[in-house]
């Protein structure tokens, strides 16, 4: 499945990290006083926090969810001679079954989006699932719907 990107605009950049330097990494600085002018550098960043939370969309975010369901998903089938030793068949079946819950939740309360892509995807992993289930000798939990 291919990402544009366009699931993640407004959501919160997670990865960044807090945009000013942690009170720890600051020499001579008290426990919770940063570089910064104390309370109104604090009430900045709150401000900021409040004004992402209203651009943030909650389709968004769930959409984000899916894409790393989706990414986790596969590792955890272990198809791969790269991604074998990642192999964990109960961690699989569980991202799977967050997948379809959650895809159903989006198509039920925002019909407009598209999720043919993420729903073939979903289709894929479960076939895979059924298949290496068959392969394993032990086999595994029972298969995903």
């Amino acid at each position: 499945m291919k990402d544009d990107g366009s699931a993640r605009k407004g959501a919160p950049d997670a990865a960044a990290g807090p945009a000013t330097p942690d009170a720890a990494d600051e020499p001579g600085a008290a426990a919770g006083e940063t570089a910064e002018a104390g309370p109104a550098a604090d009430e900045e960043r709150v401000k900021a926090v409040l004004d992402e939370l209203r651009r943030l969309k909650v389709e968004d975010l769930a959409l984000e969810m899916a894409i790393s369901l989706v990414t986790v998903g596969w590792q955890k089938l272990g198809l791969t001679e790269q991604t074998r030793e990642l192999r964990d068949l109960d961690g699989a079946r569980l991202t799977i079954e967050l997948l379809r819950a959650s895809l159903d939740v989006l198509e039920r309360e925002r019909p407009a989006l598209k999720l043919g892509d993420l729903r073939d995807t979903l289709a894929a992993m479960q076939v895979q699932f059924a298949r290496v289930v068959d392969e394993s000798p032990a086999g595994a939990a029972a298969s995903p719907d």
